[in-house]
C-alpha cells in the first residue's frame, strides 16, 4: 500500500484534471489549455481555464484555482479527505486513514455521520412506504399520480408515518447519536426532553448530490395540511438552493442534448422523467438562485423554464432574467396552460404535446413581455408598469452592452423612444452607479498595479517556464528588483527549494505557498504563456544581472550622497566588483 504522500501524487497522475473537471464544466480547447464558464461565479464570457501540462486551473475572474484536489473540493462542498477518498476510490488507487489534519478528519467524520444517518432515514422511509397498512395514504397518493413503481424505485420515494417518534424509534434502535440527527435535521428536541420527528404524515423525496449520496428530504402532505411541502433544513451537507432537483440521474442527459429544463416541483420532474423525459431538474420549490444556473451550465448549452401561467409565474420569469443572462446560460421560457403543471399536462396529454409546447418556447425577455403586454400593458399605464417591473431587473445586468440592447427592445415592443427608456433605466440604475464606481476604480487600480509589476512578472515568468534559469540567478541579488511581496515570496521560495533539492517543480510549488494571494499569483503565471523561448534564457539571465548592477550602482551613489570621496569609493568598488565577474 503507498503511504499517502505517494498516494496523492499516484492519484493526481491517474486523475486528469481535463478529464475530472470537463464531467462538470463544458470547456473548448484553447491553444494548449482549455476554457470554460467558470462554476464557481457568474460570467458570460469563459475565464476558467485548465492546464492538462500543469495539471490545475484557474478562473481569472473569481481567482479560484488549483489541483485537482482543490476542484473537487470546491465543486462538491467537500473537504480534502473527502475529496481524496473520492478521487483514489475512482481511480482505484488505496489510501490510509492518516491523509490529513485532525481537524479535517474531525469535519469528515461530521459529514459522513450525517450520510450516514440520511441514508438510514430513506430506507426507513422507503420500508414504511411498503410495509402494509402503513405506506397507504402515500401509495395511494402515488396511484393517483399515476408514478410507476420504476420511477419510485429510481429515485427512492418513501414514506413519513402520521407519528410522533416513528423515525425517532427506528434511528435509536439502530445507535444512532440523537444530537447528530438532530443536526441532520430529521429530528426536534422537545424542550422537556427527548426528541420527535420533523417529517410526519408526508410523502417523502430524499435528495441526492451528484455523488450520489443522500443530502436530504423534501416531505409533501397527504391532505390540505400547511406546509404543503417540508424540506430539511440547512445542515452542513445540505443547502436548498444550491443543488436541483434530480440533476444527479439527468446531468448524462443534459449533456447529451445540450438543453435543461427546468420545473418546480418533485412531481413534475417525476412524472416527465416517467414519460420518458430525462434531461429535466426541479428547483425544491425555491425560486431559482445563481447555483442552480451554475450547476446546470457546466452540462446544458440552453435551459428551458416551464412557470405556471399565473401571476406568480410571471414573477418568477422576470426575477429568472438577470440571473441567467449574468450566468451566461441562454434560456428560453414557456407557460402551460391555464390549471395545468408539467405533471398534470403530460399525464393528460402525453410526452409528445409537452414537447411542442417546449418548441414554443419565447426567449426569456420576450417571455415576460409577451405575458405583460397581454395582460393590458398596451395603454400607457400598462406600459408604465411594465417599465417599473423590467428596469430594475435590466439595471442588474453587468454587462452595458445587453442593457443597451434590451433597452432596443423594450422600445421597439412598446413604442417608447429608446433615448427615454435609455434615461430611466440610467435613473434606476444610479442606486447602483456608487457600487459600479468602486468597482470600476478598483479594476483600475489592479490594472495600474500589474503595470507596476512588469519586472517582478518577467522574473518571476523566467523562473517558473524555465526551471534551469533557477540555479544562474541564486547568486545574483535578482529579489532587490522586486516590488512586489507576493512574488517575492514565490521567488524566495523558489529558491529555498532548490538551495534544499536541487531542482524545483512549479506544479508542487503552490501548496508549501503561506496565503491564497500569494497561490493566486503564482497560478497565473503558470498558466500564462511563456515571455522567452528557450534559446532566449541565456540572454534574459544576463539582462537580470545587468539589471541588478545598474540597481546597485544607483542605490550606492544614493547612498554616497554629495560626498565626492564617498562617490570615488563607491565607483572603485563597483569597477572592481564588475572586473572580477568577468
Amino acid at each position: 500500500m503507498p503511504g499517502n504522500t505517494s498516494a496523492k501524487e499516484e492519484i493526481k497522475r491517474a486523475a486528469d484534471i481535463v478529464q475530472v473537471i470537463g464531467q462538470y464544466v463544458q470547456l473548448k480547447k484553447a491553444g494548449k489549455n482549455f476554457m470554460g464558464l467558470c462554476p464557481f461565479h457568474a460570467e458570460k464570457a469563459p475565464s476558467f481555464m485548465v492546464s492538462p501540462d500543469r495539471q490545475m486551473f484557474h478562473c481569472f475572474g473569481c481567482k479560484k484555482g488549483g489541483d485537482v484536489f482543490a476542484f473537487w473540493m470546491d465543486y462538491h462542498g467537500v473537504t480534502f479527505p473527502e475529496a481524496f477518498k473520492d478521487l483514489a476510490e475512482k481511480h482505484g488507487i488505496p489510501i490510509t486513514e492518516t491523509f490529513s489534519s485532525s481537524e479535517e478528519r474531525e469535519k469528515t467524520r461530521t459529514r459522513e455521520t450525517l450520510f450516514k444517518i440520511n441514508e438510514t432515514a430513506a430506507q426507513y422511509f422507503q420500508e414504511a412506504l411498503t410495509q402494509a397498512g402503513g405506506g397507504d395514504p402515500a401509495i395511494q397518493y402515488l396511484k393517483r399520480r399515476a408514478l410507476s413503481k420504476e420511477i419510485i424505485s429510481e429515485f427512492r420515494l418513501g414514506y413519513a408515518p402520521d407519528a410522533w417518534d416513528g423515525l425517532t424509534h427506528y434511528l435509536t434502535s439502530r445507535q444512532i447519536n440523537m444530537e447528530r440527527a438532530v443536526q441532520a435535521g430529521l429530528i426536534i428536541p422537545k424542550k422537556g426532553g427527548g426528541y420527535y420527528d420533523r417529517f410526519r404524515g408526508r410523502l417523502m423525496f430524499p435528495i441526492f448530490n451528484l455523488r450520489g449520496q443522500v443530502i436530504g428530504f423534501g416531505g409533501r402532505v397527504l391532505n390540505d395540511a400547511l406546509p404543503k411541502y417540508l424540506n430539511t433544513p440547512e445542515t452542513p451537507v445540505f443547502h436548498k438552493g444550491e443543488f436541483p432537483y434530480g440533476l444527479h440521474a439527468s446531468y448524462k442527459a443534459i449533456r447529451q442534448k445540450g438543453i435543461a429544463v427546468i420545473v418546480e416541483g418533485y412531481m413534475d420532474l417525476l412524472a416527465l422523467r416517467k414519460h420518458g423525459l430525462e434531461e429535466v431538474v426541479a428547483t425544491l420549490g425555491t425560486a431559482l438562485t445563481h447555483d442552480h444556473i451554475r450547476k446546470i451550465k457546466g452540462y446544458a448549452r440552453e435551459a428551458i423554464v416551464v412557470f405556471d401561467s399565473d401571476e406568480a409565474g410571471r414573477v418568477a420569469a422576470i426575477r429568472s432574467l438577470p440571473l441567467f443572462m449574468n450566468e451566461g446560460l441562454p434560456a428560453r421560457a414557456v407557460a402551460l396552460p391555464h390549471g395545468h403543471d408539467p405533471d398534470s399536462f403530460v399525464n393528460k396529454n402525453g410526452l409528445s404535446a409537452f414537447l411542442t409546447f417546449l418548441e414554443k418556447a419565447a426567449p426569456m425577455f420576450d417571455f415576460f413581455l409577451d405575458q405583460k403586454l397581454a395582460q393590458g400593458g398596451s395603454d400607457i399605464e400598462g406600459k408604465v408598469g411594465v417599465l417599473k417591473e423590467i428596469l430594475p431587473v435590466l439595471a442588474q445586468l453587468r454587462n452595458r452592452a445587453q442593457r443597451s440592447l434590451y433597452a432596443g427592445r423594450l422600445s421597439e415592443r412598446m413604442g417608447i423612444k429608446e433615448d427615454v427608456i435609455l434615461s430611466e433605466l440610467k435613473a434606476v440604475s444610479k442606486g447602483l452607479s456608487e457600487r459600479g464606481l468602486q468597482q470600476a476604480l478598483k479594476e483600475r487600480i489592479a490594472e495600474s498595479k500589474a503595470k507596476q509589476r512588469i519586472g517582478d512578472l518577467q522574473l518571476l515568468n523566467l523562473l517558473v517556464h524555465h526551471p534551469m534559469a533557477v540555479s544562474g540567478l541564486m547568486g545574483t541579488d535578482c529579489m532587490t528588483l522586486l516590488s512586489d511581496a507576493a512574488t517575492s515570496q514565490i521567488v524566495k521560495k523558489i529558491f529555498e527549494t532548490y538551495r534544499q533539492e536541487g531542482r524545483f517543480s512549479p506544479e508542487r510549488l503552490e501548496e508549501n505557498l503561506e496565503s491564497e494571494e500569494i497561490r493566486i499569483r503564482l497560478r497565473e503565471a503558470l498558466l500564462a504563456d511563456s515571455i522567452y523561448s528557450d534559446q532566449e534564457v541565456k540572454q534574459a539571465v544576463r539582462e537580470i544581472e545587468e539589471k541588478v548592477r545598474q540597481q546597485r550602482m544607483t542605490n550606492s551613489i544614493k547612498a554616497a550622497g554629495g560626498d565626492p570621496e564617498a562617490l570615488n569609493r563607491v565607483l572603485l568598488k563597483l569597477k572592481t566588483r564588475e572586473a572580477q565577474s568577468h
